[in-house]
């Protein structure tokens, strides 16, 4: 910024600097205004304060060079920085697609200290650059330009041209490893002038072999690995002519960067190396840091050479030094290739020296270091590293520098290499600080920290610090952002001059290691945000032989590397040479797979075959990485083939948990996930491997059945289970029955729906809600009733009955507790929380309110009764829990009274017994029970049954109620015991007249089932709910007293009968009294399954246990096997269930297993169990479930089968049957997660919790239950010949929720109660959210998951029915979103075969026609095994020839025949065909761009529509989503209007057409906008106002005459629409009777509304004032 600037051609900018040394540079600047100019700052080597001055003609600057004098305005100064970008950074995205490149910004984050965010900021430059990586691999670049050079004979330019082809096979990179120059050199062979080839390292002196004579020709010579040269002639050239060019190479992980600010960059990122070591292999996909650089891609100097004897020097290529002289000739011997990422701490010198002819020592020093120039030791300047020179491989040296020479030999002692290294990249960590004693010297407190950061949780300080032991360590790390620093250290550790890895990939070491004293201290921060995942790993297959190999090779080929291509695609080996049965060559092709259609075959296609190669016993280079070994290099079959499939698959293999001793890992890199089609797979999985004994072990995938034993094998992959192999370290030592598990992961996008701009009648699925049958009012008990039972609140203090002394033979209760004593029928002694809900009037009613009943019933006193009330006078407050009836009479004589009490409602033949005698007090007051005392008024009185006082003492007595949406309770109404009348047609009948806790609450809801969700099946259906006939009861469970030792027979208890109850309900029975030789007593109660909170308190009435049935109510007895020796507090519970069970059916598909409603369920079994266990018979379940949320309890047979393991699981509908969208499939069911252990999964990213914890083994107890868990008990009936390895799945629910199919749930009202045999059916109409027209440019909105912002990312269109697909690039708009804009689609005017004969009729059709006139397919069954075809034109045709029989051809079941014009037909492979079985297919030639015949293709169908499903791609078509399902199709379709057609019942369709034109507009799709223009599929010409939309929309008219409202008076609603007649001149507009005067008719419609335009095609309209 500035004044004075002028545009011109001498405007340029200087940069100067003095210190540390005279730098002048001068920079062209571009002009922007007067004010303003741009310049690229200059390259410098360190960092420094540079002079800047601006010239406008080159001469003139503003200030002399480095002159401050001329005052403020004259010069600048600008800032060169050389550390490294460092600090907290923030992605947007880190995942990173295997295909493409992947735009990823990076922010800076982090704290505020001093002002700043922490960190370095982001400089502008020209030499911006990001690294997806550290990896140094480089890939083939280009070919420069071919130089000629000529003898002294001149060659005529024609003749000097040569091609080389710019491309280069894919081995070039495998084989080929720098930059190298091709020469080609024209010389006399016998005669004859020929050629030959030669190469060396780019850039050195001419040196090499030359190959064999090539004869001049004007045909493609391959050189080596693709390099390819053509000669433009064949004569003209001369002995000496020379050819020459360059193989440049590039790492292919560097990309340009932009910079967008100081605290903002972008980078595209390509995939990262899949072959570079993962950063944390505990995390999904390959992690490597992002690294990024102000200052360009090469952090080193050229390299300078020195020869040992001669002193000569050369920095950088030589080749241009001879031409100045010959004594300068250096070869490529002296070629040395320096990569990596510089990660020291500030610019180092390095320095090789040969100390024999192939090792070499190396040194490092602070650049500029002066000292090391004379001297080798001490810290800096001694040598104290070797290295051994390698061609093919790099050298590693230190801070991430490597070195590789261009040849081995040629070297000598003493010759030496120096070059510069500079902090260009990021680096993950702050500077190092150092708090020392003082003593340190600085190069002893020289720490180093290096590695690539991958803590997940934040941002980490770390705080290093010498011990007593001065050669030892501590460390520990806190969050940066914390100030809590009382983190514990970790102890221990050796101070070391070579990296050691502390922790999350940081590595520390030191300059030296020694000179440090206790208590020095360093302190840095690592930072994250710094890494990138690639979800993809390398696929390399097995060698396998084709299926019509001959038998004998000597052994199979086997495969070792890492897959570098970019590409699916295999490797073809082919056997072959001059041999037949003892071959020892081999060639081999690279073919990458065509994919027509995905429900077609994969056709593969190449290039040509490699020539002949000798087969090799060690690793023998392929292509992309892979190697081969023979083995055995002899005894092959000619002609045998070999396959090798390769890909990148986005999948990813986590390591074994928990980590097996003695080791072994799946994590090898022939390792991968895939499916048995060699494809990614659709969800995730996870191995177990058990160990059967030391040596052996099995595995299974998900809970599929184990695999048969295999032996252990050191040192060698073993492939167990899709593509993944184990890799073991011990042969023995394993203990067996230990459990391992490999998680698998796959990283396929998922959608979710796809939906398009329309408005059609099925935009959104719909669920119905479920209608009772007719026959429900004649099912007991509920007889249609939808009032559900009483239920009490969770928190409620109990107190739910009466507290009752009967005495003994009472008609309401007795020891014997015979004849229902005690039940709720008879209102006695009772049961907790029985209150029955009734309705006072009818059945008949949709649905009762919810409502709600409060106990109140506060303490008071009735008035008292007698014919002395006054006398006497109660006081106090009431403390026990029920209303009783008091008695107080005179007694033996006049001075003393007596009383007595019986429960309320009861009569005095139930009271107690007559107290004792108490004095008549005046002056104060008895005592008399629960708190309540009486005085009289006299101090005697006539000892007569005349002078008895009478009160009530009530408590718990009362109630109010209101329906649910109301905020007002009802008036307090005292129980009466007879149904009371609440509102809404609700009474309720308490059991008891008080008892009841003030302050509990009931709920009484409907028992009614409703459906919701979204339905995502692909046709209308109907669903069907039944309750089933499950009344019984479960076996009890014993729960032993806390302080009891009960066991055998003493806890044994029976239950018997059938249970007769209405609801399902937890009984109860308790010890209340016992002794060791003295019979138990018992008391029970029973409450609503799953409301234990609300049970109330047991009987206060107590029995004698027995060896014979006691009656306890609704239709069940209990007996003893013992009736004493039990502890007081031993509890046995069961559950009697009634109308809880159901089961439910999609229309056309079988019944579901039977379900419960609520709490513990039936026992499931895994879909691939493979004994024949019988559940609920076998395995069955008990209890009450105590949790708070739906789970599944797991239970797995262990080895022997005769123990189990069991764990807590989330929720898994019906075993999983169905996945997350409802769909059955290969690609469910929720069961690839049962195996995991919460406990295992740390470092699993993107998993959910609630895997639960496997329990230790457990014994099998026939018939005895065994308690899992959260009031689950399991019982089996044996204790063994369970098969190991099955799982059982038991359900438990704490709501009363249920997942059906195709995301319809259901849920219910009630727990249980519902009459055995009531139905329900409800209806579910699938959508069609997304519509285009068949022309295209419909935009696609999808949704789903796991979405990459790559330039890989793409669609596909595709159908089984018409096989044509359609890849289409995607645009990103989050990781849940993409659009895409589909092209034209041929029409389907294929119709359905009519069959004639006696075979079997199924017969498929395929394809899209292709021909130019309608005609008629005819194809026949020539035996029961072949058919042929012929053509016929349609009836009506001009012309009238009849092809001939096609050749007859054999009948392949399933597969998929090509027939004529497009068509195929499929052979269904369970038909029964025989001869004379015809089908005539009439296929349709419609041509979209005329207004020609649109015909009616089939009856019922959308044809000419076609219906598709649409899948997303991350990688280019490398792997696709899987989800098929009605919310994941697309329609193309035209609208359809037809005069019969229908507006409300209508979908615009071939076969449901609407009625009116302004119903198809107000379909069609809307949001349409401009676009450049694109080539459609079809060949299709639109009119031109149309061409350049998307979302443009057809409707086709039949025909007919329009008129009236919906077809005149037409309101384009801001839509671009194309109206064509269905026949051309057939469909007539008729305006005489109109709907608006504000509109124009004619060529185009609009309204004065908005900015649509609708076009007419081959309509006419009439009466309509064209204007």
């Amino acid at each position: 910024m500035g004044s004075g600037f002028r545009r011109s051609t001498g405007l340029k900018v200087k940069f100067a600097t003095i210190s540390p040394k005279l730098e002048i540079n001068t920079v062209p600047a571009t002009f922007v205004d007067t004010s303003t100019i741009v310049v690229v700052a200059p390259q410098r080597d360190i960092a420094h304060v540079a002079h800047i001055t601006v010239t406008n003609d080159g001469v003139t600057y503003s200030a002399l060079p480095a002159v401050t004098k001329g005052g403020s305005g004259t010069y600048l100064e600008y800032t060169y920085v050389s550390l490294a970008t460092w600090g907290p950074w923030a992605l947007d995205n880190h995942t990173l697609s295997s295909q493409g490149n992947s735009m990823v910004t990076v922010s800076r984050k982090g704290r505020i200290i001093d002002g700043q965010v922490e960190g370095s900021i982001f400089y502008a430059g020209g030499q911006f650059a990001c690294a997806a990586g550290p990896s140094t691999r480089q890939t083939f670049s280009r070919f420069t330009e071919v130089e000629f050079l000529d003898n002294s004979v001149p060659t005529v330019n024609s003749d000097r041209s040569l091609v080389v082809l710019p491309s280069v096979r894919d081995d070039f990179d495998f084989f080929v490893s720098a930059d190298f120059t091709y020469e080609l050199v024209a010389m006399e062979d016998v005669g004859m002038l020929s050629w030959r080839w030669r190469k060396w390292a780019a850039g050195m002196y001419p040196s090499g072999t030359f190959s064999d004579s090539i004869s001049f020709s004007a045909e493609p010579v391959e050189l080596e690995y693709g390099v390819t040269v053509t000669f433009a002639t064949l004569t003209g050239k001369q002995q000496g002519d020379i050819w020459r060019f360059d193989a440049l190479k590039k790492s292919p992980f560097i990309v340009k960067g932009t910079h967008i600010s100081d605290n903002t960059i972008t980078c595209h990122l390509p995939p990262p190396d899949p072959s570079y070591p993962d950063a944390d292999p505990q995390r999904e996909g390959l992690q490597q840091e992002l690294k990024v650089s102000m200052r360009g891609e090469k952090c080193f100097s050229t390299p300078t050479y020195t020869h040992n004897d001669s002193g000569r020097t050369v920095t950088g290529d030589s080749k241009y030094l001879a031409n100045v002289t010959e004594a300068l000739m250096f070869g490529e011997d002296i070629k040395v290739q320096l990569e990596g990422y510089f990660s020291g701490p500030e610019d180092y010198t390095f320095e090789l020296q040969m100390v024999s002819s192939t090792n070499f020592k190396w040194r490092k020093y602070r650049r500029g270091e002066s000292t090391c120039r004379t001297r080798s030791d001490g810290h800096w300047c001694a040598f104290k590293r070797t290295g051994t020179i390698s061609v093919e491989h790099a050298v590693h040296l230190e801070h991430g520098v490597f070195v590789k020479f261009a040849t081995i030999t040629g070297k000598q002692t003493g010759d030496r290499w120096t070059f510069h290294a500079y902090t260009f990249w990021s680096t993950t960590y702050s500077p190092v600080s150092f708090a020392g004693t003082g003593d340190t010297a600085s190069d002893d407190a020289l720490l180093y920290v290096e590695g690539t950061f991958i803590g997940l949780d934040g941002d980490a300080t770390y705080e290093v610090e010498v011990m007593a032991d001065t050669g030892t360590f501590r460390w520990r790390k806190y969050s940066s952002r914390s100030s809590d620093q009382t983190t514990a250290w970790n102890e221990d550790r050796y101070i070391s001059s070579k990296p050691v890895l502390i922790d999350s990939g940081v590595y520390i070491y030191w300059l030296t290691f020694v000179g440090k004293h206790h208590g020095d201290r360093w302190k840095f921060t690592a930072y994250s945000g710094h890494v990138v995942t690639l979800l993809a790993k390398s696929y390399v297959g097995d060698a396998l032989p084709a299926h019509n190999n001959i038998d004998g090779d000597a052994r199979l080929p086997s495969v070792t590397g890492i897959y570098l291509g970019h590409e699916p695609a295999r490797l073809r080996l082919e056997i072959g040479g001059d041999c037949t049965t003892s071959c020892i060559q081999f060639r081999w092709i690279k073919e990458y797979p065509v994919i027509q259609s995905p429900y077609q075959p994969v056709e593969w296609h190449g290039g040509n075959f490699t020539a002949l190669q000798e087969m090799k016993s060690h690793d023998q280079k392929l292509t992309d990485g892979i190697h081969i070994t023979w083995g055995p290099t002899s005894g092959y079959k000619h002609g045998n083939i070999y396959t090798i499939s390769v890909a990148h698959m986005p999948t990813s293999i986590l390591p074994v948990r928990p980590t097996p001793i003695p080791h072994f890992s799946p994590l090898g890199f022939r390792s991968t996930f895939h499916d048995p089609m060699g494809s990614a797979p659709g969800r995730n999985s996870v191995l177990t491997v058990e160990f059967t004994s030391s040596t052996t072990f099995k595995w299974r995938k998900d809970t599929g059945a184990y695999s048969s034993p295999k032996t252990v094998i050191i040192d060698e992959p073993m492939t167990i289970e899709n593509g993944v192999n184990l890799t073991f370290s011990s042969s023995s030592g394993f203990i067996p029955g230990l459990h391992y598990l490999l998680p698998l992961r796959t990283h396929i996008p998922h959608i979710m729906n796809v939906s398009s701009t329309q408005n059609g009648a099925r935009l959104a699925p719909t669920i119905s809600q479920p209608v009772a049958a007719m026959s429900n009012y004649a099912n007991s008990p509920n007889q249609g009733s939808l009032l559900g039972d009483v239920r009490p609140w969770g928190n409620n203090a109990g107190n739910h009955s009466i507290y009752a002394y009967p005495a003994a033979g009472m008609v309401y209760g007795g020891s014997s507790a015979v004849l229902r004593s005690g039940s709720t029928h008879d209102r006695g002694v009772g049961l907790s929380n029985v209150i029955n809900a009734v309705p006072t009037q009818g059945y008949l009613v949709a649905k009762y309110p919810t409502t709600y009943i409060k106990i109140i019933g506060a303490s008071s006193i009735s008035e008292i009764s007698g014919s002395l009330a006054d006398e006497l006078t109660v006081s106090g407050i009431y403390t026990a829990l029920s209303s009783y009836v008091y008695q107080i009479e005179p007694h033996s004589s006049s001075i003393l009274f007596r009383w007595r009490k019986y429960p309320l409602g009861m009569s005095d033949a139930n009271a107690t017994g007559w107290s004792s005698g108490h004095t008549i007090v005046v002056s104060g007051a008895t005592s008399l029970d629960n708190n309540l005392s009486v005085a009289f008024r006299s101090v005697s009185y006539s000892v007569s049954a005349s002078n008895r006082w009478t009160f009530i003492a009530n408590r718990g007595h009362t109630f109010v109620h209101r329906d649910v949406g109301r905020a007002l309770w009802s008036d307090e109404k005292v129980i009466t015991g007879q149904p009371q009348q609440l509102s809404s047609g609700i009474s309720v009948q308490f059991s008891h007249l008080s008892g009841y806790t003030t302050g509990d609450q009931f709920v009484i809801s409907n028992r009614t089932i409703d459906a919701y969700g979204t339905y995502a099946g692909e046709k209308d259906t109907k669903y069907t709910v039944e309750i089933l006939n499950e009344t019984n009861h479960d076996l009890p469970t014993f729960h032993r007293s806390p302080t009891g030792l009960t066991t055998g027979l003493q806890a044994k208890m029976n239950v018997i009968g059938n249970y007769t109850g209405n609801s399902t309900f937890v009984f109860e029975i308790k010890i209340v009294a016992a002794g060791s030789s003295e019979l138990s007593y018992f008391t029970w109660r029973k409450y609503l399954h799953g409301y234990s909170d609300g049970g109330g308190p047991f009987s206060a009435y107590h029995q004698k246990l027995s060896l014979s049935p006691l009656a306890l109510d609704d239709g069940l007895s209990v007996s003893w096997a013992a009736i004493s020796g039990q502890s007081t507090g031993d509890t046995w519970r069961f559950t009697a269930h009634a109308g809880d069970t159901f089961r439910w059916q999609q229309h056309g598909g079988d019944w579901s297993p039977a379900q419960r409603i609520s709490n513990i369920g039936l026992v499931e079994r895994d879909m691939n169990n493979v004994g024949l266990i019988t559940v609920h018979v076998d395995i069955r379940t008990s209890g009450d479930y105590e949790g708070t949320t739906d789970a599944t309890m797991v239970i797995e047979v262990l080895i022997g089968g005769s123990s189990f393991r069991w764990k807590k699981h989330s929720y898994l509908p019906l075993a999983g049957a169905y996945n997350a969208t409802g769909t059955p499939g290969p690609y469910c069911c929720g069961t690839e997660e049962v195996m995991y252990d919460s406990n295992l999964l740390n470092g699993v990213g993107a998993l959910k919790d609630g895997f639960g914890t496997w329990s230790p083994p457990i014994n099998m107890m026939a018939t005895v239950p065994i308690l899992l868990g959260d009031g689950v008990h399991v019982m089996f009936a044996k204790t063994s010949s369970y098969e190991h390895g099955d799982i059982y799945y038991v359900p438990v629910k704490y709501t009363r929720h249920h997942r059906m199919s195709h995301g319809v749930h259901l849920v219910f009202g009630s727990s249980s109660g519902y009459s055995r045999g009531d139905i329900w059916s409800l209806s579910a109409t699938a959508a069609v959210a997304a519509r285009g027209p068949l022309s295209g440019h419909t935009e696609l909105i999808i949704k789903g998951s796991g979405f990459l912002p790559s330039s890989s990312l793409c669609c596909r269109l595709s159908d089984p029915r018409t096989l044509h697909t359609m890849m289409l690039p995607a645009r990103y708009v989050s990781a849940e979103e993409v659009h895409c804009k589909t092209l034209g689609h041929p029409p389907d005017g294929v119709a359905d075969p009519v069959f004639h004969g006696s075979g079997s009729s199924s017969l498929f059709t395929h394809g899209i026609f292709t021909g130019k006139q309608t005609v008629v397919f005819t194809i026949r069954m020539v035996t029961d095994t072949t058919f042929q075809w012929r053509v016929d034109p349609f009836r009506g045709a001009n012309h009238h020839r009849t092809d001939d029989w096609s050749i007859a051809r054999h009948v392949s079941a399933g597969f998929i025949h090509s027939i004529k014009h497009g068509l195929s037909v499929r052979y269904s492979s369970h038909g029964r065909y025989s001869v004379g079985d015809e089908w005539k297919v009439t296929a349709y030639y419609i041509d979209l761009a005329q207004a020609n015949a649109h015909p009616e293709i089939q009856p019922g169908s959308i044809r000419p529509g076609v219906m598709k499903y649409v899948s997303v791609s991350n990688d280019g078509g490398s792997s696709w989503s899987v989800d098929q399902h009605g919310l994941t199709r697309f329609l193309f379709s035209d609208i359809y209007v037809s005069t019969s057609g229908d507006d409300v019942t209508g979908e615009g369709t071939s076969a449901l057409p609407y009625r009116t034109i302004q119903r198809g507009i107000h379909a069609a799709l809307s949001s349409p906008r401009n676009v450049l223009r694109n080539t459609l599929s079809v060949g299709l010409t639109l009119s031109t106002h149309l061409e350049y939309l998307i979302n443009r929309d057809d409707i086709i008219v039949r025909p007919g005459r329009y008129t009236g409202a919906g077809n005149t008076g037409l309101f384009t609603m801001g839509k671009m629409i194309m109206i064509t007649a269905a026949r051309s001149g057939e469909v007539v507009i008729d305006c005489s009777v109109h709907s608006s005067s504000d509109i124009y008719i004619g060529d185009a419609m609009q309204t004065a509304e908005g900015g649509g335009r609708v076009n007419l095609r081959g309509i006419n309209t009439e009466n309509c004032g064209v204007v």
